[in-house]
C-alpha cells in the first residue's frame, strides 16, 4: 500500500528536501502519570532501540487502535525540567541547565545526570515530580519524513488499519473530507478520515488534524527549535504528535 499521495495530501506539498525528521508525542495525559515510572532509568534512557511502553499506551490509544501501539526512542526524547527548585537538588538543576538553558535535555543526558546525582524516577517517591519532570516522547523512527508520517498516522503496522465505523457518529473536517477523496485504497483513505475529525468529534475517537497551524497540546516546547509540518491532537486537547524538521 503506497502512502506517498497520501502524506503529500495531507502535507499540502510532496517535494520536502532530504534531511533529519522526527516525530514526537506528549502531553497533559502523559505528564500527569509520568511518574514513578519503571522505563526511566539510566540504562533504557541511554538506548536509542524502539521500545514499547505500554503504561503510556493507554494516554493515547482508543478501542479504534488497539493494534497500532507506538514504539518509542528513549536516548533522543526530550524531558523538560521545570518549577523543580523545591523538589529536586540545586546541583542536579545546575547540571540540567548547563546541558541546555531551557532545561529541556535529551533522554540519554537526562540519564547521565540521573545517575551522577543518584536520583530514581522508578521509586514511588518519583510520583512527586510529575509535572515537574515531563516528557516529549520520540517516536522510533528512521529520521525520514515518510517514517515520521507514517508513525504519526498510525500506518505503520500495514495492512492493519482503524475502522471509520459507522451510524454517523463521527463527522470528519468539511476541508479534509474533500482532500483525502482521491487517496486509495478506501480503508487508508477511512484511516486517514478517522484522523481528520472535527474537534467535537475527535474527544472520543480518532484525532484533530491541525495540520502545521497549531503545535498540539504537549509538543509546544518544540517551537522555535524545530519547524513544525504537521500535527494532531487526542481527546480534549489532552495529548499530541507533532512532525517535525
Amino acid at each position: 500500500m503506497d502512502l506517498t499521495f497520501a502524506f503529500a495530501v495531507l502535507l499540502g506539498r510532496s517535494d520536502f528536501p532530504a534531511g533529519s525528521y522526527d516525530a514526537y508525542y506528549g502531553g497533559d495525559t502523559l505528564d500527569e502519570f509520568l511518574l514513578p515510572a519503571s522505563w526511566l532509568t539510566p540504562a533504557a534512557l541511554a538506548s536509542s532501540a524502539p521500545v514499547a511502553l505500554p503504561a503510556v499506551d493507554a494516554c493515547y490509544l482508543d478501542d479504534d487502535h488497539q493494534a497500532l501501539a507506538w514504539e518509542f526512542d528513549l536516548a533522543n526524547s526530550l524531558f523538560a525540567v521545570e518549577w523543580a527548585d523545591d523538589v529536586l537538588p540545586a546541583a542536579f538543576l545546575a547540571d540540567v541547565r548547563a546541558a541546555d538553558a531551557d532545561m529541556l535535555v535529551r533522554g540519554a543526558d537526562l540519564g547521565v545526570l540521573l545517575a551522577r546525582h543518584g536520583l530514581d524516577l522508578t521509586a514511588q517517591s518519583a510520583k512527586r515530580l510529575n509535572y515537574r519532570i515531563s516528557a516529549l516522547l520520540r517516536l522510533a523512527t528512521d529520521g525520514t519524513l515518510h517514517d515520521a508520517m507514517r508513525m504519526a498516522t498510525f500506518t505503520h503496522r500495514l495492512p492493519a488499519l482503524a475502522s471509520f465505523g459507522s451510524g454517523g457518529l463521527r463527522r470528519v473536517e468539511e476541508g479534509w473530507e474533500a482532500a483525502l477523496a482521491a487517496v486509495e485504497p478506501p480503508e487508508l483513505r477511512d484511516h486517514l478520515r478517522l484522523h481528520c475529525l472535527e474537534p467535537f468529534w475527535s474527544r472520543d475517537a480518532g484525532a484533530c488534524y491541525l495540520g502545521a497551524d497549531e503545535w498540539p497540546t504537549g509538543t509546544s516546547a518544540l517551537d522555535g527549535r524545530r519547524k513544525l509540518l504537521a500535527g494532531w491532537e487526542f481527546g480534549e486537547s489532552q495529548s499530541g504528535v507533532a512532525v517535525v524538521a
